[in-house]
């Protein structure tokens, strides 16, 4: 009896992160030399992830599921500030730079098909939740921690981005700074700027 399409596609990508890494396959690999690595035929990778930006997709949706585990199991009791420099530095360890690297390739396909990357765009919302409910641990409004999760998250990664464009001391040390500036929330004033 065939096994459901669901734990085909499932088994694939645990055999996808058992021969690559938590990084997955490098962009120089075709769909073929992929499949040969994995020992299928490229026909079963071409069916259950479409393309090359399709299996980019779900080895990064899986990889950062599982990111987003280690990141909340250290901070499920971290401020935000703390869970902000918590976040800053799982992703700028240069073990993580490849993920980066497909992370924004990802993203800018997603920019001009959205539609194709649909699950992709849902999904990155998965960091902002995070730091929401830190936010909200910290005594903040519920309006006013969705949208500190979100200049933190867009700041987060707009500096993650330049790191890769310039990797130098300055940008880590523009991320520090903008923690800092976030560490200011917490326990102080959380009042909205809104009437």
């Amino acid at each position: 009896m065939r096994s459901p399409v669901g734990e085909g596609k499932k088994r694939l990508l645990e055999a996808l992160f058992d021969e690559f890494g938590e990084n997955g396959p490098s962009p120089n690999l075709s769909m073929r030399q992929v499949a040969e690595r994995l020992g299928v035929h490229h026909t079963l990778l071409t069916y259950h992830f479409g393309s090359r930006p399709g299996l980019l997709r779900a080895v990064l949706l899986e990889a950062r599921r599982r990111d987003n585990l280690v990141i909340a199991e250290t901070g499920n009791e971290l401020g935000f500030a703390a869970l902000c420099r918590a976040i800053w530095n799982f992703y700028s360890d240069p073990a993580h730079e490849d993920r980066i690297h497909a992370f924004f390739h990802l993203v800018g396909l997603a920019v001009y098909e959205r539609d194709a990357f649909q699950e992709l765009v849902v999904d990155i919302d998965g960091l902002a939740q995070l730091l929401e409910a830190a936010a909200l641990r910290d005594g903040a409004t519920e309006t006013d921690a969705r949208q500190q999760s979100i200049i933190a998250t867009a700041c987060l990664r707009g500096l993650l981005l330049q790191r890769l464009l310039t990797p130098t001391a300055e940008v880590d040390a523009a991320a520090e700074r903008l923690i800092a500036s976030l560490a200011a929330f917490e326990g102080g004033d959380h009042a909205s700027s809104t009437p």
